[in-house]
């Protein structure tokens, strides 16, 4: 052997042993539990059937050498020990590249456990109150509802910032336990709201009285926060938003919401192998075929090669190297090569692309998918809340009002110069909006400030020019009523001194007054009609409504649409997808009538929209399409891959579950960790 055959044993052994171990470790496993012969066979056998073939030259030129006797026929042969080392190279690069897109799903799953906090503040009731809670929950004589009134009845006299609290790990936290959360922090656990306290100003006599704003939409993908009254359920995770809340603890640990949603993705990701699992199927076939033929070839060539040729010794080495030479063709090192090398030219190519594709089996999947599900909140629309659409009553009410100098004329008289007529209801629904939390209140105030500038109190028009105010406008009262709306107060706003405007829904904007004595023929009747409208449009109906010092009840004077706007492509997108011959859906936690207003927009069939779906119906609804049989090539039937795309956390399952999942790039890290392709330039 010459020295680079000695550098080369010494090169290759190590990585036929210590790199390849896994593929030994592997397969000695599949023979010893399951009998089988699967693809780390097939390397195992044919890199170390290439070793063997090395050494057994190497023995023999060095046996052949100490004893003076130069064989031809065997010094002519080469050690290929870079043969192993190669395959083995090659083969383990591929396994890295498949591993590598796999350890995405599971930085998913730590991610998703980490929206969790590690502990809460825990609070400590009185004796008292302890007791009656018991006794309302464990009395079999009340339904829900009224077990619900009672709860909040005997925490309106508890003041829940006052109440003495301890910090504790998440994991000492036991159901039935209160847990105290903060304005803008995670709710620890799933529960369900006990009370709440504010700094806003709420009517003990409201029906509403006790209710708090909570975004949920890492769950359900509403854009916008939900208000929960006493007795509602409340996820873990998802975010408090304007006051104190005192909440009762009825899960914890695997049995929480988010712990359901990382089992699902956890269980979806570890069904998602059925190209892997098809090629172990064949090589548990193809392994002992090749086997028996390494067999039948050393038979043959012992058996059936011309004994003038050789001697027996010399026969049955050249059996040998023939039944190695069959197992080392064998090793699937084509796959071990080619397709690491695909899937960096595929992978680049998408790069370019704005594309981040992870791993050659999602190009492959996406080639065949006949179906894409498409998320509404964040993919189809931007995810933000903008003015939609402004109607205002003010001059139907002039109209109405004739010459009479009556509120509507004082009320107008003493507007802003900057603030035109057209516009008079949306400058009083900013003044209510100033200091208001809300993502619709933003909304409103981002549009507002795009017209009069950045004080909506002194506002300013560019084609109109800005009369001094004797007195400067102030804003007092300001209070929330979580569910129903704002409320504040103008002052020093011209003859009037004050003025109140409520924002909100219709009940509260009335005062509860209006409704029942005003006729079908009214603003109020013709306000609802409106909403209605905007609601079928897919926007969110706000009223406006204004009472004077002169005025005994609020008058609806506009109403105001705020939408979630949809993305520029998304129309082009669908329309192209159409006519590729894919079969578009949506699925979404949104309300049924939002949904529908956007995928008549958008142009996809009603009868393939699914609102209000949760996280786990996302993912359900994917299986049953899967399911699916679809006309493939030359009108045969085919299974249905599924493509889904998203971009929130409660799209994480339906991403992992879909053949093929798609993350907006924009979205959480979550979906796009959990995804197998992310739209980067999103």
């Amino acid at each position: 052997p010459t020295r680079m055959d000695w550098l080369m044993l010494l090169l290759a052994t190590p990585v036929q042993f210590g790199v390849g171990k896994r593929f030994y470790v592997s397969a000695y496993r599949g023979l010893v539990h399951g009998c089988t012969m699967g693809m780390d066979f097939l390397v195992a056998m044919g890199t170390s059937s290439a070793y063997l073939y090395s050494i057994i030259v190497f023995v023999l030129q060095l046996i052949a050498k100490d004893n003076g006797e130069y064989d031809a026929s065997i010094m002519d042969l080469v050690p290929t020990f870079e043969t192993g080392a190669w395959l083995i190279t090659f083969v383990t690069l591929g396994k890295y590249l498949e591993a590598y897109a796999r350890g995405k799903t599971a930085g998913a799953l730590q991610t998703l456990m980490e929206l969790q906090p590690v502990s809460a503040t825990r609070a400590i009731l009185p004796d008292d109150v302890l007791k009656m809670m018991k006794e309302v929950q464990s009395s079999e004589e009340m339904d829900a509802e009224e077990k619900n009134d009672n709860i909040t009845k005997i925490f309106s006299k508890v003041h829940v910032n006052s109440l003495p609290t301890e910090e504790k790990d998440i994991s000492e936290i036991r159901i039935g336990d209160f847990l105290l959360v903060l304005p803008g922090g995670r709710i620890p656990t799933d529960g369900v709201l006990v009370a709440r306290e504010g700094t806003s100003k709420i009517d003990a006599a409201e029906k509403n009285d006790g209710c708090a704003y909570i975004d949920e939409s890492a769950f359900s993908g509403e854009p916008f926060p939900v208000a929960k009254r006493p007795g509602d359920s409340l996820y873990g995770a998802s975010v408090n938003q304007l006051s104190v809340i005192l909440i009762q603890v009825t899960a914890t640990g695997s049995e929480t919401v988010l712990s359901r949603i990382v089992r699902l993705v956890d269980e979806a990701q570890g069904n998602r192998a059925p190209i892997q699992a098809q090629a172990d199927r064949i090589a548990s076939i193809f392994a002992p075929c090749v086997m028996m033929l390494a067999v039948v070839t050393f038979v043959c060539w012992a058996v059936f090669l011309d004994s003038s040729k050789g001697s027996l010794s010399d026969r049955y080495v050249q059996a040998l190297m023939s039944a190695i030479s069959v197992v080392v063709v064998a090793c699937p090192c084509a796959l071990g090569l080619a397709t690491p090398t695909a899937v960096m030219v595929g992978t680049g190519v998408g790069a370019v692309n704005g594309l981040l594709i992870k791993g050659g089996a999602v190009l492959e999947s996406a080639f065949n998918v006949k179906t894409v599900v498409v998320d509404k909140t964040g993919t189809i629309t931007t995810g933000r809340a903008v003015v939609g659409s402004k109607i205002e009553y003010v001059s139907q009410l002039l109209k109405e009002g004739g010459d009479n100098d009556g509120w509507p004329k004082q009320l107008l008289r003493d507007l802003p110069a900057a603030v035109r007529l057209q516009d008079a209801a949306f400058w009083f629904a900013c003044c209510a909006e100033l200091r208001s939390e809300h993502p619709l209140g933003h909304a409103i105030i981002n549009a507002g400030r795009e017209i009069w500038g950045h004080d909506i109190l002194k506002p300013v028009s560019r084609d109109r020019a800005a009369a001094d105010q004797t007195e400067e406008l102030t804003i007092s009262e300001f209070q929330v009523v979580p569910g129903r709306g704002v409320e504040c107060t103008i002052n020093n706003i011209g003859s009037n001194t004050s003025c109140q405007v409520r924002v909100g829904s219709r009940s509260w904007v009335t005062d509860d007054v209006e409704a029942n004595t005003l006729s079908s023929g009214d603003i109020t009747s013709q306000s609802d009609d409106d909403v209605r409208s905007l609601r079928a449009g897919g926007q969110i109906g706000v009223y406006v409504s204004v009472k004077t010092t002169t005025m005994n009840t609020f008058h609806i004077i506009g109403v105001i649409g705020i939408v979630d706007p949809l993305k520029n492509e998304a129309r082009s997108t669908i329309a192209a997808l159409k006519n590729l011959g894919v079969d578009v859906w949506m699925c979404t936690g949104d309300h049924e009538l939002t949904a529908n207003a956007v995928a008549r927009k958008i142009g996809i069939d009603e009868d393939n929209v699914c609102s209000s779906v949760s996280p786990e119906g996302k993912a359900d609804l994917i299986r049953r399409l899967q399911k699916r049989r679809v006309n493939g090539k030359h009108g045969r039937l085919v299974e249905n891959r599924v493509a889904f795309v998203g971009d929130g956390i409660n799209d994480a399952v339906a991403l992992a579950r879909s053949d093929v999942g798609i993350a907006i790039g924009a979205g959480t890290e979550v979906a796009v960790e959990a995804a197998d392709i992310v739209l980067v330039r999103s």
